[in-house]
């Protein structure tokens, strides 16, 4: 995997990650899923464009304020794997961004990435989804089992990780499931707790079918 990300470092008061984690999900519990997600374009409630991905079956309503940065993303992948000398790395399926400044306050990010389940053939499931969020993240291994979450039918394992940056903090809420044959990850950034909770609540938008 690319080992020349940016690290972050994992949650380890329990008191803020519970808070946070908390404040995160409880609201992603209280919002109602999107009707009809895998047949229409758009969100009739925000206009934004779905994003579609008929081999893993999935239909996702990403933030509408934020910019596509999917292939920018990819070419900075491309090249930090090949610094890194690294022999795989993970498929970036969709980037976004609220700007390119990421020491904004209100900066965040999104990524959707996959990698082939069976090219994580020592390990069961569970280890193999908490492996994947670690390496999405930017750590080498997982160090500790996430927490479970069930979107439209699909189990997630969602952890929780943050790293200060300078005066900047910033925290990354990863869902990770494997869906036909690929690990798939929903890895949501943001330098405040508040952009972070509204990523994470879009996870209700996320449609299987």
């Amino acid at each position: 995997m690319n080992s020349a990300r940016k690290e972050y470092a994992l949650i380890s008061n329990r008191r803020t990650a519970c808070s946070l984690a908390g404040f995160a999900i409880s609201l992603l519990l209280l919002v109602p899923p999107t009707e009809g997600a895998a047949q229409v374009d758009r969100d009739s409630t925000s206009g934004g464009l779905a994003y579609k991905n008929a081999t893993l079956g999935l239909c996702y309503f990403p933030p509408v304020e934020m910019q596509d940065t999917t292939e920018r993303s990819r070419v900075a992948m491309r090249a930090q794997a090949r610094a890194a000398h690294a022999s795989s790395t993970t498929e970036l399926l969709l980037a976004m961004a609220s700007g390119f400044d990421d020491t904004s306050a209100d900066w965040h990010s999104l990524k959707i990435e996959t990698y082939p389940r069976d090219s994580v053939s020592d390990v069961d499931d569970t280890s193999a989804e908490a492996r994947m969020s670690a390496w999405v993240a930017g750590f080498h291994e997982a160090r500790v089992m996430p927490k479970p979450m069930t979107i439209s039918g699909q189990t997630f394992a969602v952890s929780l990780f943050e790293r200060q940056e300078g005066a900047i903090k910033k925290g990354a809420v990863i869902w990770t499931t494997v869906r036909k044959g690929k690990l798939l990850s929903f890895a949501f950034v943001a330098n405040s707790p508040e952009q972070l909770t509204k990523l994470t609540v879009t996870m209700k938008s996320v449609q299987f079918f």
